[in-house]
């Protein structure tokens, strides 16, 4: 029997700023349809490592391979353009549009943005409208916000903000998705939503997730692997019960045996 072979390999990433080095030869893999979480103290290189792997900037050295291709030094327009997306803390939607306005910008390239396609061929653009509008509103049913279709999006609470996000990598039927805690300034019922919808994706869509995120019980809840992060490298990596049996980690980062985190 074939065994599956790992949607993303990070083979001994190094970055450096200057004289900082902010990845520190690191490596791991991700295997496709799961739901990964990246731990670890601020400074440890999660975002970094975010942005190496979506493009945002390019390693000094070492490789990244998505789906067997490799992609360091790709920008965030090519990795986005194999299926690979990211999401920021902060949340960047089109204030002054509507929810559903802001999911129907996602697909591309749309045959109305062509000045000549209104002209020549609107029944053909008319058709192409209608298709994404349908798209949209049933993301938006799947991340419970449909009834916030016609809200502008500037005037969302935090928490609707993060489905909003996650609305919108998923309009652009992503292979992978790195999430940048989203979690972060959540209250916990639309917290429970967005773990339920990321879930869901997860299963539904056969979407493989990599999550940064401070909260150890939505971590633990969520996530299988566990990788942890500490100096730019990875120090562990395993299941909830594994990381939390680490005596490293568990000084580190989960406070000690004793505090009942997660």
């Amino acid at each position: 029997m074939t065994e599956t072979a790992p949607i993303l390999e990070v083979h001994d990433l190094v970055k450096d700023y200057g004289g900082v080095r902010a990845m520190n030869h690191c490596s791991f893999q991700v295997m496709p349809g799961s739901i990964t979480g990246l731990i670890g103290p601020n400074g440890a290189g999660k975002t970094t490592l975010f942005n190496l792997v979506s493009g945002a900037t390019s390693p000094t050295s070492g490789r990244i391979i998505f789906e067997g291709r490799r992609i360091e030094g790709m920008s965030m327009h090519q990795t986005f353009g194999l299926g690979l997306m990211r999401t920021f803390q902060i949340p960047r939607e089109m204030k002054r549009m509507t929810v559903l306005e802001n999911l129907m910008l996602v697909p591309a390239p749309q045959l109305g943005e062509r000045v000549w396609a209104s002209w020549l061929v609107p029944w053909r653009v008319g058709r192409e409208e209608r298709r994404i509008e349908a798209q949209a509103l049933k993301v938006l049913e799947l991340v419970s916000l449909s009834h916030l279709a016609n809200e502008y999006a500037g005037n969302l609470s935090g928490g609707q903000k993060k489905l909003l996000e996650l609305a919108r990598t998923l309009m652009a039927e992503p292979k992978m998705v790195l999430l940048d805690e989203p979690g972060a300034g959540v209250n916990r019922t639309l917290l429970r939503d967005i773990s339920y919808n990321i879930f869901l994706a997860s299963v539904e869509r056969n979407i493989t997730f990599v999550i940064i995120e401070h909260d150890m019980k939505f971590i633990m809840t969520m996530c299988d692997p566990i990788v942890v992060m500490a100096g730019g490298a990875v120090i562990a990596q395993g299941t909830p019960t594994q990381i939390q049996q680490d005596p490293e980690v568990l000084e580190a980062y989960l406070g000690g045996p004793a505090s009942g985190t997660a």
